[in-house]
């Protein structure tokens, strides 16, 4: 083969493995949530889709040594799809719990953490109409959920918590996963005495009911960024409602914040991230 032709067969490899590498260069992104006078400065550590196996041990690796970088946070927030299988379970109970809080740790579920991961078709990326409907083995989602709560995290799957602060009353209010249909809005309402207030989810179409109720921020997941973004378009898909633009970051929705994590992991059969780096934030309220 000529010269040329083995530079450009060598290129082609290194293009075709890169996202495969970029799905596992994990990192923390840091980000500044603007509030309002009286609104207390907290710093929350978004956690969300570590779709964790049974052997993800460079990932736990990562997880387990946010604290030497960031402290301990004021609340751990996760946004679900936190296991892959049930062979995922015990170590992502593991990973989660190596994260202290001073004032509460809480989650939502996602889809991965009700059902076993099972190949199916990616058209579904493109067209809504199979959206939620799932054929897949169950997951031990009981055994799951009782290790995390034994160590004090707090479930936020339809429901509400409240906690006090030295600057007053913290509001958590979280719904089940929309993605499926097993979410509940009754609940989501803003009291006169909140000082802060925030929505948990997995799936971020839902966001426009803590944002009719005044809520200060929305902490969602699901989309992982859109996990393949081309420069100059951003995520090509990102299997839900929003507009893609709201899939990555920190948006306002009315005057509500919307934060997106990218997630940390992929999904068993969409190992690939492109331009979309995989990530854990920590956002400081100030």
């Amino acid at each position: 083969m000529f010269k040329g032709g083995k530079w450009l067969l060598g290129a082609a490899a290194v293009a075709a493995a890169y996202p495969f590498v970029e799905a596992r260069r994990y990192g923390l992104d840091r980000t500044t949530v603007p509030v309002g006078r009286g609104v207390p400065q907290l710093d929350i550590l978004h956690i969300s889709d570590m779709h964790m196996a049974e052997h993800d041990e460079k990932l736990a690796k990562f997880v387990t040594g946010l604290p030497d970088k960031i402290g301990v946070p004021d609340l751990v927030l996760a946004t679900g799809d936190l296991i892959e299988s049930d062979r995922g379970i015990d170590i992502t109970v593991e990973t989660l719990n190596s994260l202290e809080a001073r004032l509460g740790r809480a989650y939502v579920l996602g889809s991965h953490d009700y059902y076993q991961s099972r190949f199916r078709s990616y058209m579904k990326y493109w067209s809504r109409a199979h959206r939620g409907e799932i054929r897949a083995p169950r997951a031990n989602t009981v055994r799951f959920e009782t290790l995390l709560q034994e160590k004090g995290w707090i479930d936020l799957s339809n429901d509400e918590y409240t906690i006090a602060s030295p600057r007053g009353t913290v509001r958590l209010s979280g719904v089940d996963d929309p993605y499926l249909k097993r979410h509940r809005t009754g609940h989501i309402r803003r009291r006169r005495d909140d000082s802060l207030a925030i929505g948990l989810v997995h799936t971020p179409d839902v966001v426009s009911e803590w944002a009719l109720a005044g809520f200060d921020l929305v902490l969602a997941g699901h989309t992982h960024g859109g996990q393949v973004r081309l420069p100059g378009i951003g995520a090509v898909v990102t299997n839900c409602s929003l507009p893609t633009g709201l899939s990555l970051g920190l948006n306002r929705v009315g005057s509500t914040w919307l934060h997106v994590s990218p997630g940390l992991g992929t999904g068993r059969f969409q190992p690939i991230r492109f331009n979309c780096y995989p990530r854990v934030t920590l956002l400081s309220l100030r």
